[in-house]
């Protein structure tokens, strides 16, 4: 949860297909709705999707230059050739090194590693690297994660008698370094039918082609990449999930089998790093062997727990030692490994806090938050390394897009000319990328694309630079800076929050990038109590149903100091959570995480809209319903009225004065329920259902068709009605 207001968006889905799909899966509504919200609205490929049927893994040598790297780096091993994998100083890069070094080295390759430093090398392929690693031997460079801009450094590379393969999955400009192989999705013209894989997802195809290479059998190939999926899959997993790529396709598949493995991964330096951060959590050390079976690990324990660990020693110090982490065969070497990254990501938050506090303060002491519309901050030696995290956290904390410059001297005296590296992030609405290009004659160097972007500006032109950025800002929120939206996949009801709905909704994971952490609302619950966790850093409120005091549900508001949690008892609030389960002493209870709270809104959810939008119809004023895209769309249709008629001649056969509720007819015909009361009326008018009791949820009825007797549902008094309400008479 934010300061910063929040729009809910409540996504709207076609009845009838979640009707369909709840009952071709045999699923909740809330699944079929969750289902349908991420493009699966088929039975077909909705079921794939729950049975994690991304279909198999698609052929590597589909990827421009794969081949030809193929035979180069096999040519290399059988010729004792010298290669050096190079990669990235992220999660995803450490990854992909790491992958691609243990699979050579099982080959019997005189393999090396080279990541280099982010403060004094920087990002990517460099000078000074290519010149040392000619120097010790090497004669062919595999890059993962980097390299498809390196024109210059590939250059030298060859000038200095090496080969290099490219092997990335960033943006490729139009020209390519001229080199033995450039393997990334993304090439214009390249045929591979995935385009999102990460880093190391790129790097697996690689070994996956030096694995198949010469292998013409399917089943063969696809023993291989079985083979390839139970030892590498658990890097490919922590390295797409870090560099945030949609769980989609291939990467899904990749997530899943990581994921599953590493639930038991017997691998020193991944079981050191768990371990490592679980004692570092302050929740008490565990046995190594013991601790990945103790806990759920998901997409979101690698997200907020691992990935930040690997990263944070590129941040703070250099990325190889995580490389080295995940490379060696000794659990005491290990151990103290992983113990550094801890340490390293323990100092960037410190650091991380100590900037954002000082950023904060510049904000709100020097900065007029009702007239500008971004944030350009500076400081005095505030580490590079984690100016792009404080950024994205000015960004979230004010939603305006913001931009951090460090800027450092060598005696202590600031110069004109001294440079300031910056990182800025972006909302929706302004592209980071563009505005830099009409500021370009005031920048040093730049970078990025439209959410992100890294520069550098000397101090000279900090202030002009600030003045020009700001005006296109201005001109990109010319009629405001829209507030941060939050999107909601479904209402639900204090019956839904139950261990049958989060184990239905753990179908869907793993959770991430294009397939995220499913957001609900529960409206109009009444809180019954406040209490405080771990010395107050976060929040537990208990919910009531005020309809059903008994019906009450635990909600964890992490992060949330109790004594700024701005509700008390007795307020009755509509919340935004998504569901978990928690494990305390063998007992399973389903915990709400909260997203955001608010005052109660009374009639918001979409069955309440519903029933507004039929008084209305019924007082005359012609709305229409949020399912109906016109008028004509709001009058039912004979298969609606057939579909109905069904629904409630079941129920009257089972029982005379049968009781039904709207929610369950327009539930179980796919038809929304403005439609379904209008319908129920027709019945009424012409005869052929009496009710005898009517309420705004439902009604008791008995049928009173007449024998033999044709009835004219097209005059009933109510399509009449409609009819003249959208003139159509």
């Amino acid at each position: 949860m934010t300061s910063h207001t929040k729009t809910w968006k409540l996504q709207t889905q076609d009845e009838r297909a979640i009707a369909a799909l709840c009952a071709a899966l045999d699923i909740l509504p809330i699944t079929a709705r969750l289902l349908y919200n991420r493009g699966y609205c088929d039975p077909d490929s909705a079921g794939a999707f729950l049975r994690k049927e991304s279909g198999v893994f698609h052929d590597p040598f589909l990827l421009t230059d794969m081949e030809r790297a193929a035979v180069r780096i096999r040519n290399a091993i059988e010729h004792g050739e010298r290669i050096t994998v190079y990669g990235d100083y992220d999660a995803d890069g450490v990854t992909a090194t790491t992958i691609l070094y243990l699979y050579l080295s099982s080959q019997g390759a005189d393999v090396r590693y080279y990541i280099p430093g982010r403060f004094d090398e920087g990002y990517g392929l460099n000078s000074d690297a290519v010149e040392r690693l000619a120097a010790d031997g090497t004669t062919l460079i595999v890059t993962v994660d980097t390299g498809v801009t390196a024109i210059a450094e590939v250059a030298l590379a060859r000038l200095r008698g090496m080969d290099v393969i490219i092997t990335d999955h960033h943006a490729c400009r139009p020209e390519l370094p001229d080199c033995t192989a450039v393997i990334n999705p993304h090439r214009e013209g390249d045929r591979y039918p995935f385009k999102e894989l990460a880093g190391v997802g790129v790097a697996f195809k690689l070994i996956c082609a030096l694995e198949c290479f010469g292998i013409t059998d399917l089943v063969a190939k696809r023993e291989a990449m079985r083979r390839l999926c139970a030892e590498y899959a658990e890097f490919a997993a922590i390295g797409t999930i870090a560099d945030v790529m949609p769980l989609r396709d291939e990467n899904r598949l990749l997530v899943n089998v990581g994921l599953a493995l590493l639930k038991r991964t017997d691998k020193p330096g991944i079981l050191a790093l768990m371990d490592a951060a679980q004692q570092n959590s302050g929740a008490g050390a565990q046995e190594p062997s013991r601790y990945p079976k103790k806990r759920k690990i998901t997409a979101s324990y690698i997200s907020f727990t691992i990935a930040p660990r690997i990263n944070a020693i590129g941040r703070i110090y250099t990325a190889a030692r995580a490389v080295e982490l995940f490379l060696t065969d000794s659990p005491e070497y290990a151990a103290r490994l992983a113990n550094e990254l801890c340490d390293a990501n323990r100092e960037r938050q410190e650091t991380e806090n100590r900037i954002a506090a000082e950023a904060y303060a510049q904000v709100e002491n020097e900065h007029d938050l009702s007239r500008e519309h971004i944030l350009v901050l500076a400081g005095e030696g505030w580490h590079h390394g984690v100016i792009g995290i404080v950024a994205s956290r000015v960004t979230e904390k004010y939603h305006l897009p913001c931009i951090l410059f460090s800027y450092e001297t060598e005696d202590g005296v600031p110069r004109p000319t001294d440079e300031g590296k910056g990182s800025g992030r972006s909302i929706d609405g302004f592209c980071m990328i563009e505005a830099l290009c009409e500021c370009e004659e005031l920048l040093v160097r730049f970078g990025g694309h439209a959410m992100a972007a890294g520069l550098t500006v000397t101090r000279e032109k900090l202030p002009a630079f600030r003045a020009r950025i700001e005006a296109c800002a201005a001109r990109a929120f010319s009629e405001g800076v829209p507030d941060p939206i939050l999107p909601i996949d479904c209402d639900t009801a204090f019956s839904d929050v139950c261990l049958r709905t989060v184990e239905e909704i753990y179908l869907l994971e793993p959770f991430g990038c294009a397939n995220p952490q499913p957001q609900l609302c529960l409206r109009g619950a009444r809180i019954e109590d406040v209490s405080a966790l771990s010395q107050g850093k976060h929040t537990r409120i208990l919910l009531a149903n005020p309809e059903d005091d008994a019906q009450t549900r635990t909600a964890m508001a992490f992060g949330v100091r109790t004594e700024l949690f701005p509700f008390a008892k007795g307020d009755v609030v509509d919340v935004v959570y998504s569901m978990d389960v928690n494990e305390f002493r063998g007992e399973r209870t389903v915990q709400m995480l909260l997203s955001d709270i608010v005052p109660h809104t009374p009639g918001e959810t979409a069955e309440a809209r519903q029933q507004r939008t039929y008084a209305r119809l019924l007082a005359g004023i012609a709305a229409i319903p949020e399912e109906c895209g016109s008028a004509d769309a709001v009058l039912p249709t004979r298969e609606d009225c057939r579909a109905v008629w069904l629904l409630l001649r079941e129920a009257a056969a089972e029982k005379e004065g049968t009781a039904v509720t709207y929610r369950a007819l327009s539930y179980h015909s796919g038809i929304g329920q403005c439609r379904v009361r209008i319908i129920c009326d027709m019945f009424v008018d012409t005869g052929l259902i009496v009710r005898t009791r009517n309420t705004d949820e439902g009604f008791v009825f008995r049928v009173a068709l007449p024998s033999g007797q044709k009835i004219d549902l097209t005059a009933a008094p109510q399509i009449r009605h409609l009819r003249r309400v959208f003139g159509l008479l």
